[in-house]
């Protein structure tokens, strides 16, 4: 029984890691953090200079 108690209290650990990050990556898109490579629609990322 504890050994799935522990089972459970990693998974939930790994689960709100994952979740901050997607969230970390979504924010970072939203306000235009991101490259898509295409430097001819750009806004001035650094790849693009």
């Amino acid at each position: 029984m504890t050994e799935l108690v522990g089972n459970g209290i990693a998974l939930l650990a790994l689960a709100v890691v994952v979740g901050l990050a997607i969230r970390s990556l979504w924010k970072s898109h939203k306000a235009g953090g991101h490259c898509n490579g295409d430097c001819g629609s750009c806004g001035g990322c650094h790849h693009c200079k």
